[in-house]
């Protein structure tokens, strides 16, 4: 980002300076104000964006407290199927602007949506949907995860729910954050691992034919 260049008929000679693209202006402003913003434009693409500046104590204009729009930041996931990836990194793109609550709500039905595709019976004897505690109980007993994930499993549901059934309770960044880094836990050991394991294993019997065509060589 860098400041826009004005031509004259702003009645700037030579550029911009800082204070010329900065909002509200002091001899506007009426009584105290929290914020000011400043004006910038994309070095790349041209188009401008808003930086707010906190008023409290020196204003670090290196650090601004966000920037409007807010640019929401998804995750790629290799190795993974695409509804399983866009719906995963739609729960980071939430993350990115604050948004903790929705983070939850969606990794949580990730979740859910990832249990009912593996498990054998995503339904009960009467043949209702199980509940999302019973689908994770069924990963581990199916061997999809490991005991020891199923343990934390019930975490992100008992937080999702929270956040899904009552909506004025809050969802800090921390827990947002786990359950980000537990459902990349999850998504690894049910997509990536084994896709892992397969690249391992071409590569091994690539290195293995080297190291035969290098022995015969040698005789």
């Amino acid at each position: 980002m860098e400041l826009p260049q004005l031509g004259t008929r702003y009645l700037y000679e030579a550029g911009t300076q800082l204070m010329d693209c900065m909002f509200p202006k002091p001899e506007d402003c009426q009584g105290n104000r929290e914020s000011s913003f400043v004006v910038y434009v994309c070095a790349n693409c041209g188009y401008p964006n808003i930086a707010r500046y906190s008023q409290e104590g020196d204003v670090d204009f290196d650090n601004p407290e966000e920037w409007i729009p807010a640019s929401s930041i998804g995750k790629k996931y290799s190795d993974v199927p695409k509804t399983v990836a866009n719906a995963a990194s739609e729960a980071y793109k939430c993350f990115s602007i604050g948004a903790y609550r929705a983070t939850v709500i969606t990794a949580r039905s990730v979740l859910e949506a990832i249990a009912t595709k593996k498990i054998s019976s995503p339904a009960d004897d009467r043949g209702r949907d199980k509940g999302l505690k019973e689908k994770l109980k069924n990963l581990v007993d199916e061997g999809v995860i490991s005991s020891q994930l199923g343990d934390y499993a019930s975490v992100i549901k008992d937080i999702g729910d929270g956040s899904t059934h009552n909506i004025f309770e809050p969802v800090t960044k921390n827990e947002a954050s786990y359950i980000l880094d537990f459902l990349d836990m999850i998504i690894d050991e049910v997509y990536q691992r084994n896709a892992k394991l397969k690249k391992l294993a071409v590569k091994s019997q690539e290195f293995s034919r080297a190291k035969e065509a290098k022995l015969f060589g040698k005789r």
